[in-house]
């Protein structure tokens, strides 16, 4: 029987190694999640990740961290076998692998709902078959370090606090395999990690990767898109030649930052439409800055609820 954290306990937990700015796009998927119709086809995102080695971008991964926390072995089994049925799973990963992407799904076992007593079983995807590995990143390098996350601006954490256990459960434990396991535990020096926060499965298994981000126009109504994000999603797509989804929350400029409207944009226009000049941007999930790219306003379409690609 799955059980959950506890509301406290899990933005606790975010706080202590999530930026203010990354708590800000994290929060925008939770609220897309309740503001999409149910019948769209969205499954969780996964960490994108490799080894820090010379030839790092021969061995990229992408780990789906299962949402649940399971009491024992048996459970997380039968988890792993739904996962396996699952037909919009099985074609994200055809997806990923065409695109030379490996599969790992990862799950969390603990007698409690404690984010320090977590036991963690890793599952490499292949052949439509999930095979256990205990011992999957043992020759990846080590020295990685903590994170450390800052102080959340007050609406970030009040709006933390309307999720449901179920949704900041899901949310933590994806935290918690990368900060807490790969990171502190394992100490693995890990490539220019990213995540993916959605994919989207179409009625024909067409997969998009989708980015989920808040924005605020600048004052010439640009938006700006992290570069790396962008090549990150180049990466997932280009040899299928497959294309992205880059979806925002439009807010206010304003200190209240209050809600405007869900917008789209595609990968492909992001690339024909975007400005080649760099700009600086914020903290990216590693504490650096980052560089941004800014796309006009008018490349940015609304997004409905009920909208199917």
């Amino acid at each position: 029987m799955p059980i959950y954290f506890s509301t406290d306990e899990a933005i606790a937990y975010l706080q202590s190694v999530i930026v203010n700015n990354k708590a800000r796009g994290m929060i925008a998927e939770i609220e897309l999640e309740n503001f999409v119709h149910p019948s769209q086809q969205f499954l969780s995102g996964a960490w994108i990740i490799s080894p820090k080695t010379p030839q790092f971008y021969q061995y990229r991964y992408a780990v789906f961290v299962l949402p649940e926390l399971y009491l024992n072995d048996q459970e997380i089994t039968q988890a792993i076998d739904s996962w396996n049925k699952n037909g919009r799973f099985q074609a994200i990963a055809t997806f990923l692998n065409a695109n030379g992407i490996g599969v790992i799904v990862a799950g969390a076992i603990s007698s409690s709902p404690n984010i320090d007593q977590l036991s963690w079983k890793n599952y490499v995807y292949a052949d439509q078959q999930f095979t256990p590995s205990n011992h999957l990143f043992t020759r990846w390098p080590e020295r990685g370090r903590n994170a450390r996350g800052n102080c959340w601006h007050e609406d970030i954490k009040n709006r933390f606090l309307q999720a449901s256990e179920t949704q900041l459960t899901a949310l933590t434990l994806r935290q918690a395999f990368y900060y807490s396991y790969l990171k502190q535990r394992l100490h693995k020096s890990l490539a220019d990690p990213y995540d993916v926060d959605l994919f989207i499965v179409g009625s024909d298994s067409t997969v998009l990767p989708v980015e989920v981000k808040e924005k605020s126009p600048t004052r010439r109504g640009d938006f700006g898109l992290d570069a790396g994000r962008i090549l990150m999603m180049l990466r997932l797509c280009l040899t299928t030649q497959s294309n992205g989804v880059y979806l925002i929350r439009q807010v206010n400029t304003d200190e209240q930052r209050g809600f405007v409207a869900w917008r789209y944009t595609l990968l492909s226009d992001i690339v024909m439409g975007c400005s080649w000049n760099l700009q600086a941007g914020g903290r990216g999930m590693l504490g650096g800055m980052t560089q941004t790219v800014m796309l006009s306003d008018d490349l940015f379409k609304p997004y409905s609820a009920r909208y199917a690609y």
